[in-house]
């Protein structure tokens, strides 16, 4: 009988609580949630359209989502939508989900508010000609499969795990940072790992190889509230044989001042994420 008790009390309370959640979501208003992301991305410079609505799942979605800055889209999203998950909140956790549709690609994430496991990112699919960031900040044409995948977990000293990263048969051109021009490439292999230690993420030697062309980028990555005016510091090292070299002299003769040593550049790239340039 006692235990009955118990179940019966245990059931009513996990009753209450999902229809407190529920009502909560129903009565909140998504017109302050537009004011408040609005608020944030305008310090960086960047606007979210169009307004976000509710999902059936507790949730909250942008069709047709376009994050802009001055200079153009920067990002396109068949759907961009976040939700928290009940159950976990039985077990003493807040987890939130995200996941964009980019093209024919996704893009998901799990987000854990408390606990050790803090993040699971998964990227699979996803088009570089469907970023419009490569053309409207850099000026440039791109193409390639994105794909990533990793995790990262919470300890004393901040968030620290590892993400995967690799672009499949990576090419672009017309690149432009300020007033220098990167080469034109086509058909890398490209591999890489961004680290997060302490709460700091950094682009761990990116490494990509084609004909004639071996390139490595490295440096910090802006991942703070304020990653769009965060200042870039970052290195790309360009190795081309004389071939390539030959073939687009003009862009290495602008390069020439980044000569470390004979047919090695090492490049800096400074600015911020949506104006980065060399210097």
């Amino acid at each position: 009988m006692k235990a009955a008790l118990l179940a019966r009390g245990a059931a009513i309370l996990a009753a209450v609580l999902i229809l407190f959640l529920l009502f909560s979501y129903l009565l909140f208003p998504t017109a302050s949630i537009d004011v408040a992301v609005a608020r944030m991305l305008s310090r960086q410079g960047v606007t979210l359209t169009p307004a976000v609505h509710k999902t059936l799942l507790p949730g909250l979605a942008w069709d047709n989502a376009l994050l802009s800055s001055e200079q153009g889209a920067i990002l396109s999203c068949e759907r961009l939508q976040i939700r928290a998950l009940l159950l976990p909140l039985f077990l003493g956790r807040a987890v939130v989900t995200g996941g964009a549709t980019i093209g024919k690609g996704h893009l998901d994430i799990r987000y854990a508010m408390n606990g050790q496991a803090a993040l699971d990112l998964d990227a699979d699919g996803i088009s570089l000609t469907d970023i419009p960031f490569f053309k409207s900040v850099l000026g440039a044409k791109a193409a390639g499969q994105l794909w990533s995948r990793g995790s990262l977990q919470r300890g004393s000293k901040g968030l620290s795990g590892e993400l995967k990263l690799e672009i499949k048969k990576l090419e672009f051109s017309g690149v432009k940072l300020g007033a220098f021009p990167l080469p034109d490439v086509t058909d890398l292999k490209t591999q890489g790992m961004v680290r997060v230690s302490g709460g700091k993420a950094r682009l761990e030697s990116f490494t990509l190889e084609g004909d004639g062309i071996y390139m490595r980028l490295s440096g910090d990555i802006p991942s703070d509230a304020n990653a769009g005016v965060t200042p870039l510091n970052m290195s790309l090292e360009i190795m081309p044989k004389p071939e390539f070299l030959e073939k687009q002299k003009l862009v290495f003769m602008l390069l020439a001042k980044f000569m470390a040593s004979p047919g090695v550049y090492k490049v800096p790239i400074s600015g911020t994420l949506l104006k980065p340039q060399i210097l």
